[in-house]
C-alpha cells in the first residue's frame, strides 16, 4: 500500500503491488468551532433568502430548484463575507461554494499574494498565509442541473446543484489548487460508500490526481489551521 502525503507518495508496507492508495482524511467537520478563525456556511445565509415562489414551482418543475437559492444571492453573500474578512484581517473559511465567480475572487486574491506559478499554470497556495479559503460540498461536484429531472428531491440541497458548466469549473479549480477542501463529513462512515466510490472514480480516471485529493481532504486545511482526528480513505487503482 502507498500512502499519499502533501508532496510525496511512499510505500508503507512490504506489499508494493497491492494497488492501493491510503489517503488520510481530516475530520474537521465534527469540530466546527475554532478560536483562531471563523467558519462560515453559505447555506445559513442563503436560507434567509429562500425564494418561496421558486420553491413551490420546483414541486412540478424540479430544474427550477437552482433558483430557490439564486446564484445572484450566493455571490452577493460570498463577496460580503470575503470583503469583511480582508478588511478586518479576519481569518475565514467559507463552506459550500458553487459558483465560478466565487473562485475567481479567490484566484485574484491568491494571485496578488504571488501564489500563481506560470510554469504549471496553477496555484501553489500556502494556506497558512491566507485570510480566506473555501470548500466545495461533494454533492456539488457529484451532480449537475440536468440531474434534477431524474433525481428530484434527492438533490434538493442548499446551496443548490448548479448547471454543468459550474460543476466543471468546480473541478477545474480543485485541480488549479485554489479550492482548499472537499466537504464530505460522511466519507469514511458507513453512510459514505456512494461518496467513496465517486472519489475513487475521480482518482482512477485522473479527473483529480491522488496528491491533489490528499490536499483537498486533509493538508490544505491543516495548513490553514484546522485540526482533528484523521480517518483512512483507501483507493484501489
Amino acid at each position: 500500500m502507498k500512502q499519499i502525503f502533501k508532496d510525496r507518495i511512499i510505500n508503507i508496507d512490504s506489499n508494493i503491488e497491492d494497488n492501493k492508495f491510503l489517503i488520510k482524511k481530516l475530520n474537521y467537520e465534527k469540530t466546527i468551532s475554532n478560536n483562531d478563525f471563523e467558519i462560515v456556511f453559505l447555506s445559513d445565509f442563503l436560507e434567509k433568502r429562500k425564494n418561496l415562489e421558486m420553491l413551490e414551482k420546483s414541486k412540478t418543475k424540479p430544474a427550477t430548484w437552482g433558483n430557490v437559492y439564486s446564484p445572484k444571492d450566493e455571490i452577493e453573500l460570498f463577496k460580503e463575507i470575503f470583503e469583511d474578512a480582508i478588511k478586518n484581517n479576519k481569518k475565514t473559511h467559507i463552506v459550500w461554494i458553487t459558483l465560478w465567480e466565487e473562485i475567481e475572487i479567490l484566484e485574484e486574491y491568491y494571485r496578488k499574494l504571488w501564489f500563481f506559478c506560470e510554469d504549471i499554470n496553477a496555484f501553489k497556495v500556502d494556506f497558512s498565509k491566507v485570510l480566506v479559503s473555501a470548500s466545495v460540498k461533494i454533492e456539488n461536484i457529484m451532480w449537475r442541473g440536468s440531474d434534477y429531472k431524474r433525481l428530484r428531491e434527492k438533490i434538493f440541497f442548499n446551496p443548490p446543484i448548479r448547471e454543468s458548466w459550474e460543476v466543471k469549473n468546480m473541478f477545474k479549480w480543485i485541480n488549479r489548487w485554489v479550492t482548499a477542501w472537499i466537504y464530505c463529513p460522511y466519507l469514511t462512515s458507513h453512510k459514505g460508500e456512494e461518496f467513496r466510490e465517486f472519489l475513487r472514480e475521480q482518482i482512477n480516471s485522473e479527473h483529480i490526481l491522488s496528491i491533489t485529493m490528499a490536499k483537498v481532504l486533509n493538508y490544505n486545511l491543516a495548513d490553514f489551521g484546522f485540526n482533528g482526528e484523521e480517518s483512512d480513505f483507501i483507493v484501489e487503482y
